[in-house]
């Protein structure tokens, strides 16, 4: 696994972040006033199998630069592998974003949600959820992956809600979503730094046997306006 945080500075033509040399990004955040707003530079972290071969492009859900800057992603939707495969993982998965209430300081959500596929191979029909709760932040994911660690076989989302006085996101509370599917392996967890939110994936997966071999998670902080 590689894990890693670095400055977003612009989109590649395939969707994926250019990304920076810089390590040193700051961990420690001032704490939320109850004018909330995303932060303009972006966190990855990113779990790689090393393996290269029949890689897709990027393809991803960045659902504050394609919705909004109040846009969270709060829902992972997945499908089986086919039932001819002899192996278990995720074949085809989508995104749903969410719009929060930034100048309110509980940060309700507004209702507002867009869905988007980000990848598709043979599947089997019928969808698992991994869903944020209400009151609830996205700030990571942990993948399942198979013994060798070359290919995703489940997820969940890592959340967080505020604290008591509502002025930052309170880590020390912080929890996951069940797994979306079930599915048994070893656990990979890609987190967002202190106070910062989950905005978007990128993933590329082996387009013949239809597993995913890199995921990566974008992720901003709540700052001051």
């Amino acid at each position: 696994m590689v894990r890693f945080a670095f400055a977003l500075i612009a989109l590649s033509t395939a969707g994926c972040a250019v990304d920076a040399s810089d390590p040193d990004l700051a961990v420690d955040a001032p704490p939320l006033s109850e004018n909330w707003s995303v932060g303009t530079f972006a966190s990855n972290t990113r779990w790689d199998s090393g393996l290269n071969a029949n890689l897709s492009a990027w393809e991803y859900i960045h659902c504050n630069l394609d919705y909004g800057d109040e846009y969270m992603l709060t829902d992972i939707n997945v499908y089986q592998e086919d039932l001819a495969d002899p192996d278990e993982f995720i074949a085809r998965m989508a995104g749903v974003c969410r719009e929060f209430d930034l100048p309110d300081p509980d940060l309700p959500r507004t209702g507002a949600i867009v869905s988007k596929t980000i990848f598709s191979e043979n599947f089997r029909s019928g969808a698992f959820r991994a869903q944020v709760p209400v009151d609830n932040y996205p700030i990571g994911v942990q993948l399942k992956v198979n013994s060798a660690s070359t290919y995703v076989k489940d997820v969940r989302i890592l959340y967080a809600p505020l604290n008591a006085a509502r002025t930052a996101l309170n880590l020390a509370a912080d929890s996951y979503t069940s797994w979306a599917i079930g599915y048994a392996g070893n656990n990979e967890t890609l987190s967002c730094p202190d106070q910062q939110v989950m905005t978007g994936l990128d993933l590329r997966h082996d387009e013949v046997e239809g597993k995913i071999r890199v995921l990566e998670i974008h992720c901003r902080p709540l700052t001051q306006p």
